[in-house]
């Protein structure tokens, strides 16, 4: 087989569109236990938050059906998902090449929380910097 036949080698951009995938994943796990915990506490306005978080809800299951369909056209496929006490791993095909994704929990607490907060359209910079 010639080299020129074989599909392109992953690249950046493919490890970014899984990293990406798989935040959104867990940011909707995150908004849907969220979401029933809302409905259980004693809050004045609990229709309001639940409301907020459903809408922030809708937005991320779209854009993560845009990032599905990126990886398809990219030859992209999360095939699984595994979280353990250190982190979450993902082992995916992309055009043909097996590859591994691994992300701490620190850094996926801190990865989805600038996902949230961009749908949420808040800074989390205070002001004074801190």
């Amino acid at each position: 087989m010639k080299a020129s036949s074989l599909p392109p080698a992953p690249a950046e951009e493919d490890t970014l569109l899984v990293k990406t995938y798989v935040l959104h994943v867990i940011l909707l796990d995150v908004l849907e236990r969220d979401i029933r915990t809302m409905g259980t506490l004693d809050l004045k306005l609990p229709d309001v938050y639940i409301r907020g978080l459903s809408e922030v809800q809708h937005k991320a299951i779209g854009r993560l059906t845009s990032i599905r369909k990126d990886m398809r056209t990219r030859g992209i496929r999360v095939y699984e998902e595994n979280r353990s006490g250190k982190g979450i791993e993902a082992l995916y095909l992309c055009r043909g090449y097996q590859r591994r994704f691994f992300m701490l929990w620190s850094y996926v607490k801190a990865e989805t929380a600038i996902e949230l907060s961009g749908y949420l359209g808040i800074s989390l910079i205070l002001k004074d910097g801190k």
